[in-house]
């Protein structure tokens, strides 16, 4: 009991603390997936394991019309020959009636009628008549007629001490006549012409014969049948060796059924050898005749193919468990993986929001599409009005003209009674996340939306104002200047590309005449020629473009056309292009990219153009019995290298810096040794920076150039099996 005066928590306090801590964890994320998981998993298992019960009932239902169809068929068989024994019995009654030697014993003539309706009838195996004091009158088989008495059979005594007249059918027994041959004795009384009894006629059947249909049948090999009298002597037993009762009186569950029922299937353990077998057993009387039909089909056969699918099926039904659990834990530790990110995105965003509000400048941010998001105490003191209703409203409702103009300038504010005022503010753009996206092929850079921020205060004085919108309006009329200048330049390139353009289609065009020939056969020699005429006009042709395309690539707006190319071919084909210069200057090419090195995604006359352009440059300054040695392989890093390296007379020093640099050269003076337009190593520069590339050069003064076209890994496609890297060495 607690002591008087004790102070103990209130139960209800820690009760609806536990209440609310549950209600926290059940309405979590993390909960509601774990448990949709597990509903998954059970819903799956569920239908799954309904399917399989389902597909077992109805297995064990097609097995009961199985047997069923099993126990019909031998009533059929057993329907038609007895009657047609019945049928038989009768006629050879009614022949040895009316025919002379009827009672004559061991006539010929009767003899060979019997024998012709034996063989008539596929399942009889003899035919006898035997005489009212028990011995054979006469008979079918080939052995001679017996002396012994017969009236100790059934067959014998049953018609004899019956009152009736119909057909009698007795148990199964040895044949004495054929030992071991068993028959079934189906037999007939015979009267005299006063009524008396005259003997029996008696039609031995086999009982293998009778069974062959039965046994032929795939039924009869997964379950088994029997035909027995109605008093439960079993004649017929298929297949043999099951080890089953003798007579049916042995089998309770069958033999009750039989009492109160002329048709039943029931299930029960079939009698034999152990255990017995569990079983679908159909059992029937036949009507007219005593006989009883007996068909059992074990119920493991029945479930062979049910048991091959529900293995399937749990198989089917664990992976899918694993799968659900697995896709679920992966879920759970993401969401957990989402929140953590979550949590520290909201720590930094209150350090951030901290840091705003501390500032003494005004700090607005807003979107592309003009719309205020931030808005910090500074900005809330000098423009009179709460942050909660800026956020949204565009940025002109407090600068009219703060999307356009320069930045870092003087411009007037609105305050929200409407007073205006000077202020002075920089505008920066904010990126909110940046990211690659590799594929085959690989997509350039994209960028994610940004935000801009403006830092507003309050200008000095008029003064300072009136001097910055001078400096201003200067900056304005330079820049006009410099785009009108541009424009000329584009204007100037165009123009020149497309005169060029239309001799160099006539040449190309008139190229692929002759090439076609049109105008009488050449030979080799000469469509060798034409063809070099014709790629060079063509070549010739893309180096226009290439110029016309410079103005695009100084405003950044050129499209690359990428594909996948070989990068053997592609220094093949250049070099078929400034061979015969390269022979002209006494200058020795040393090609060592023959063999496949590697598939590159790029843009097929951009890389050309590159290749093309240091090849023509190193012909053009190597000197007569100088070379040029071309290498290219797989770096470390799996990039691409490839490096044209020659022994001409070298870059100077002072030149490196303006080496990529559009229309410059070396040697600039009027009686310059080398032509050119100082363009072939701009371009390339800009062509490799496009596909995120590197292009460097290593010279020495009188010794050599080295140029490297460097491309990074996800430019390399392929790499074919059996090369390796290779490391180019730039020439001394």
């Amino acid at each position: 009991m607690p002591v008087a005066g004790s102070a103990s928590p209130p139960p209800s306090r820690s009760v609806a603390g536990l209440a609310r801590a549950v209600r926290g964890r059940l309405g979590s994320v993390r909960f509601l997936m774990t448990a949709s998981g597990l509903a998954f998993i059970l819903v799956v298992n569920t239908l799954i394991g309904y399917g399989i019960v389902q597909s077992r009932r109805e297995a064990l239902d097609a097995g009961e019309r199985a047997t069923r169809d099993l126990a019909r068929m031998l009533e059929s068989q057993t329907l038609r020959t007895a009657f047609a024994v019945d049928q038989m019995l009768r006629e050879l009654s009614f022949a040895l009636d009316t025919l002379p030697d009827g009672t004559r014993r061991d006539s010929a003539g009767i003899r060979d009628h019997l024998r012709q309706r034996r063989d008539a009838f596929t399942e009889l195996a003899d035919l006898v008549v035997v005489d009212a004091d028990g011995f054979a009158l006469h008979h079918s088989a080939d052995a001679p007629l017996p002396t012994f008495s017969l009236s100790d059979r059934r067959y014998f005594t049953g018609p004899r001490d019956g009152a009736g007249q119909g057909l009698y059918v007795g148990a199964v027994i040895d044949s004495r006549v054929k030992p071991g041959m068993q028959i079934i004795p189906f037999s007939r009384r015979l009267q005299n012409r006063d009524g008396s009894f005259g003997g029996v006629l008696v039609a031995m059947i086999d009982p293998t014969r009778l069974a062959a249909t039965l046994e032929s049948r795939d039924m009869d090999r997964k379950g088994g049948v029997i035909l027995a009298l109605a008093d439960g002597t079993i004649l017929l037993d298929r297949p043999q060796g099951f080890g089953r009762p003798v007579r049916l009186t042995d089998w309770p569950a069958v033999w009750s059924a039989l009492a109160t029922q002329d048709e039943a299937t029931i299930r029960d353990i079939v009698p034999g050898p152990g255990n017995g077998s569990d079983s679908i057993v159909s059992v029937r009387r036949v009507q007219g005749y005593p006989f009883v039909i007996v068909a059992t089909l074990p119920v493991a056969a029945v479930l062979v193919e049910w048991r091959r699918d529900t293995a399937a099926w749990t198989s089917i039904g664990t992976v899918m468990t694993i799968a659900i659990a697995l896709l679920t834990a992966f879920v759970v530790r993401q969401h957990a993986r989402r929140e953590e990110d979550q949590a520290r995105l909201d720590r930094a965003s209150r350090r951030i929001r901290g840091i705003l509000d501390s500032m003494l400048d005004a700090v607005v941010t807003f979107d592309m599409a003009g719309r205020i998001v931030t808005f910090n105490r500074a900005a809330e003191m000098m423009f009179g009005v709460p942050e909660r209703q800026m956020i949204g409203q565009p940025i002109e409702a407090l600068i009219p003209d703060a999307r356009d103009g320069a930045n870092d300038r003087d411009l007037t504010a609105l305050r929200r009674d409407g007073c205006a005022f000077p202020v002075g503010f920089t505008v920066s753009d904010l990126r909110l996340g940046r990211r690659f996206l590799r594929r085959r092929p690989p997509t350039l850079l994209r960028s994610a939306p940004c935000v801009r921020t403006i830092r507003a205060s309050r200008s000095a004085s008029s003064a300072t104002m009136t001097r910055r919108k001078q400096q201003e309006a200067k900056l304005i009329a330079s820049k006009t200047q410099a785009e009108l200048a541009n424009r000329a330049k584009s204007e100037f390139l165009a123009n020149m590309s497309h005169e060029l353009r239309t001799p160099l289609n006539a040449i190309i065009g008139f190229a692929e005449v002759l090439d076609g020939e049109f105008f009488g056969t050449i030979n080799e020699r000469q469509r060798s020629c034409i063809a070099d005429i014709h790629e060079s006009g063509r070549h010739l042709l893309d180096i226009v473009n290439a110029v016309l395309d410079m103005s695009k690539l100084e405003s950044g707006q050129f499209d690359l056309c990428e594909e996948a190319v070989e990068a053997h071919e592609a220094v093949a084909q250049c070099l078929m292009m400034v061979r015969d210069r390269a022979a002209a200057g006494g200058v020795a090419i040393h090609n060592e990219v023959a063999a496949a090195v590697a598939i590159l995604w790029v843009d097929r006359r951009a890389f050309k153009q590159v290749i093309l352009n240091l090849l023509s440059n190193s012909v053009k300054f190597t000197p007569s019995g100088g070379g040029i040695t071309i290498t290219a392989g797989l770096e470390k890093d799996r990039g691409f290298a490839l490096t044209v390296a020659d022994t001409g007379i070298g870059i100077p020093p002072n030149f490196m810096d303006d080496l990529f640099q559009p229309f410059r050269q070396a040697d600039n003076a009027t009686n310059r040794r080398y032509e050119g337009t100082g363009l072939g190593l701009s371009i390339s520069k800009n062509f490799v920076d496009l596909h995120g590339g590197t292009l460097t050069c290593h010279s020495t003064e009188g010794a050599g150039t080295s140029m490297t076209v460097q491309l990074p890994a996800f430019r390399v496609l392929d790499r074919p099996a059996g090369i390796g890297s290779q490391t180019t060495a730039p020439a001394a």
